[in-house]
């Protein structure tokens, strides 16, 4: 992935950065999404289902955790880990179990998680800007 930054103007081009950017995932792949809340973490999601070519709308895991996705040439699973404490039980939700796949997963707020992530690990970095856009880059690894 390339980590020069892209400024998407709107909703649609967040959605179609994650179109663009599915060419370079592969599967088995977790994408963790960074960013403020109302960032576009959730739109990213909505443009890798519609990519993948998921039927359907795409809610937000806000209230549910995790929304898998199905019907696409992939699976996604599209986790929010807003509301979880810290101190949370995470055995008790099969974590880090349930981020091995053979499609994608892709985890809003993943700071949540005090464990360890699995090698195949992407960082997508979402930062609203002052005139309404988003910037979007690709954290490299260390």
């Amino acid at each position: 992935m390339t980590t020069s930054a892209e400024i998407c103007p709107d909703a649609e081009a967040t959605r179609a950065h994650a179109a663009h950017s599915l060419s370079q995932l592969k599967p088995g792949t977790v994408i963790r999404l960074h960013g403020p809340l109302g960032a576009g973490k959730s739109e990213w999601v909505r443009g890798l289902a519609a990519a993948l070519g998921v039927p359907g709308s795409v809610p937000s895991p806000t209230f549910t955790l995790c929304q898998p996705l199905r019907g696409g040439r992939l699976p996604l699973d599209h986790w929010d880990l807003y509301r979880l404490e810290q101190a949370r039980d995470w055995d008790s939700l099969g974590w880090p179990d349930c981020l091995v796949t053979s499609g994608l997963v892709a985890v809003e707020w993943p700071d949540r998680f005090p464990g360890k992530w699995p090698d195949k690990v992407l960082d997508l970095e979402i930062t609203p800007q002052p005139d309404g856009t988003r910037r979007l880059r690709w954290i490299p690894k260390p």
